[in-house]
């Protein structure tokens, strides 16, 4: 009791300073934490990437505030530092993928190479992208899945993102029998492709035709569309040409060989 006496009037008021000072620091940072959210989704930054710089943000902030408070008990922060320095240094080495991902993440949220929303394929992966955290990227795939992406990994692989841009290209691929006349189908190609109210005109519908497959001759139906029209207008388009060139009695090939028989003349 002596010990405990003594030990209270040496440094109670340090102690009852060093809680009020925890609890009131606390109760501060998550107003500030609440407060710059609220700016952060009231500027461009994308939704996507404002979790992770509140993340760190209050990271930073509980860090300077336990620090504050070792201080205010007259422990030496000297040691501390470099205690926490050394152990950094061996939690790099440990965990040096993980602060990859996050080292990676925050290049991604200074370059900003998409924004939530955006579908984009990363490497063998494509799914919509919902949210960038400290040390992965989250996408959700057209099936409804979650796909969660170590951010190092993000950085690493070529993306691409289909949400950029207002319009989009589109190739439709169709074959017709060699009997068939070349002039005359793309005529009929063209002439579909135009008529669709969600193709653009400008740039306008173009079709090109070779010969390089060995049962029929391939069409190249090429248009523009607005983004968000893009698999309406493929859907309609692969129905309606298809349809069209069979209500005009084109033929459609399937594979075939044409295997013929040479005769050896007997001496």
């Amino acid at each position: 009791m002596e010990k405990f006496v003594s030990f209270m009037e040496q440094t109670g008021f340090s102690l009852i300073t060093v809680i009020v000072t925890a609890v009131l620091g606390y109760l501060i940072i998550g107003n500030l934490v609440k407060q710059l959210k609220l700016a952060l989704l009231a500027s461009r930054l994308d939704n996507a990437l404002v979790n992770f710089v509140l993340t760190i943000v209050r990271f930073a902030l509980l860090l300077a505030l336990l620090l504050l408070c070792l201080a205010g008990l007259g422990i030496p922060l000297t040691g501390i530092v470099s205690a926490i320095s050394a152990a950094t240094l061996a939690i790099g080495i440990a965990v040096k993928d993980i602060l990859s991902s996050v080292a990676n993440g925050i290049v991604l949220v200074i370059n900003c190479p998409f924004k939530e929303g955006d579908y984009v394929d990363i490497g063998p992966v494509s799914g919509s992208i919902k949210e960038v955290k400290l040390m992965h990227t989250v996408l959700t795939t057209p099936d409804n899945r979650q796909v969660m992406l170590p951010n190092s990994q993000v950085f690493s692989s070529p993306i691409t993102n289909y949400s950029v841009n207002d319009t989009r290209r589109m190739d439709i691929s169709v074959d017709v029998d060699y009997s068939e006349n070349p002039e005359k189908i793309k005529d009929i190609l063209l002439k579909v492709a135009s008529k669709h109210p969600m193709v653009l005109s400008e740039p306008a519908p173009s079709c090109h035709y070779n010969f390089s497959k060995d049962s029929a001759i391939n069409f190249n139906v090429r248009v523009w569309c607005r983004r968000t029209d893009y698999w309406n207008v493929k859907w309609d388009l692969d129905e309606q040409l298809t349809k069209t060139l069979v209500a005009k009695g084109v033929q459609i090939p399937f594979p075939q060989v044409t295997v013929s028989y040479r005769k050896e003349e007997t001496k």
